[in-house]
């Protein structure tokens, strides 16, 4: 019950801040969703090293801020510079007495400082430059719904008629009978949304780009899964009742926001 109210008004106040708020207060919203995944996503792979955590959360935030004022042209440059900054901290790590091969350790959190930036941060923020777009809100809420209906009828099915684990070493849970279920809820929910609020584009094209967009949601999800997995640990978080944290809640939209963006400015505009 917790997990359905949650999602409820999750759902609800997605609507409004995509439809009512004003592109500045999105952008705070995106800063913050933003900041509060890149904390969760450094607790789980860096969770004794506070100062990469501290190091990485303030460089992913950073990110849609840029992009906000400066827009997307001026990330690589930035990107450059985190790098550089990740290396420098990384650099004057002191060795630990009890780690037998301190330079691995240093290429891992290298590696994992740099990957939060890009994978949270960079993709996250693409929600400012999508809602700019021509009917961006109708497209994130087209995005959300998707998402929304495939793990709704992922879940539900895989726990009503799941057989066949689809990645048993990273999400024991997962079924391929649940992955189906999903890419069908999304295609549906797709129909609808396009019938009463996409009408000008063809149904064929939102049916092909809601597959395109499940099976790219479904694959985000089982990367956050394998971040968990190998920390061992159930959810990112707890701020969320009955859904675990932030990341657990935006991980099946990190990488299907890039693409959606990037399909839209390549094919639609």
């Amino acid at each position: 019950m917790k997990r359905v109210i949650t999602g409820l008004l999750l759902g609800f106040l997605c609507i409004l801040l995509v439809i009512y708020a004003t592109a500045f207060w999105f952008f705070v919203i995106v800063v913050s969703t933003v900041s509060l995944a890149l904390l969760e996503y450094y607790r789980i792979t860096a969770s004794q090293d506070k100062g990469l955590l501290t190091i990485g959360t303030l460089l992913g935030a950073i990110v849609p801020i840029i992009i906000y004022f400066l827009g997307l042209k001026v990330f690589p440059g930035y990107l450059i510079f985190a790098v550089f900054f990740i290396f420098a901290y990384c650099l004057f790590i002191k060795k630990r007495a009890d780690d037998p091969n301190p330079l691995v350790s240093i290429t891992s959190h290298i590696g994992i400082g740099v990957l939060g930036v890009i994978y949270i941060a960079f993709s996250l923020s693409h929600l400012i430059v999508l809602r700019e777009l021509e009917q961006g809100s109708l497209w994130i809420l087209f995005l959300v719904f998707i998402i929304a209906a495939n793990d709704t009828c992922a879940y539900y099915i895989g726990r009503g008629i799941g057989r066949h684990k689809l990645s048993p070493l990273v999400s024991p849970g997962k079924t391929v009978e649940g992955a189906a279920g999903g890419l069908m809820g999304g295609v549906i929910a797709a129909a609808i949304f396009q019938q009463f609020f996409l009408i000008q584009i063809a149904l064929i094209e939102t049916l092909l780009l809601a597959v395109f967009i499940g099976i790219v949601g479904q694959f985000s999800d089982l990367f956050e899964s394998l971040l968990k997995r190998s920390a061992g640990v159930k959810d990112s978080g707890n701020i969320l009742p009955g859904h675990g944290g932030v990341l657990d809640r935006v991980d099946s939209l990190i990488f299907p926001i890039p693409f959606l963006y990037y399909y839209l400015i390549i094919f639609r505009i």
